[in-house]
């Protein structure tokens, strides 16, 4: 589910801007703030950095580390809301970085929801995952202290 949001998110308008170079509205693509968003440490934009955090996420899923996977996925959650902190530090429009040509932030749009719910999905099922393992430990333990097997017949 986490991959599908991904691309969604990746293949749609994320961003309106206004440039005020140009005085125009432009739209940036998810893709392309994916290839070109780690850039944004330069301009103390760390949002684009949720997607590896995101990778790790998943991993620690897959791996069964449900607690690390929430925390991990909490993290990320934050790092990807802080790409929001567009709306009050515009970003050079070109490498010249002419406070004349800066890029502000107008709204996020269909993209960057999907992004963002591509990094809900790591701690909601981490924290799915691990109440499910939760009741089975419990199931096991109260099995093991009542003596009752699995169709509930003593042993």
């Amino acid at each position: 589910m986490s991959s599908l949001l991904f691309v969604l998110g990746c293949a749609q308008p994320a961003l309106v801007l206004y440039n005020t170079g140009t005085g125009k509205e432009e739209s940036m693509w998810g893709m392309a703030i994916l290839l070109t968003g780690w850039l944004g440490v330069f301009v103390m934009q760390v949002g684009w950095f949720a997607n590896p955090l995101l990778l790790l996420t998943l991993l620690l899923l897959l791996m069964g580390k449900y607690r690390g996977a929430y925390w991990t996925g909490v993290v990320t959650v934050l790092v990807g809301l802080s790409s929001l902190s567009w709306y009050l530090n515009p970003i050079p429009a070109d490498e010249g970085g002419s406070p004349d040509r800066q890029l502000e932030l107008l709204h996020p749009t269909l993209g960057y929801f999907f992004w963002m719910g591509s990094l809900l999905v790591g701690p909601i099922t981490a924290t799915i995952l691990g109440r499910r393992e939760a009741v089975k430990q419990d199931d096991r333990a109260l099995q093991g202290a009542t003596g009752l097997g699995e169709g509930g017949a003593s042993r």
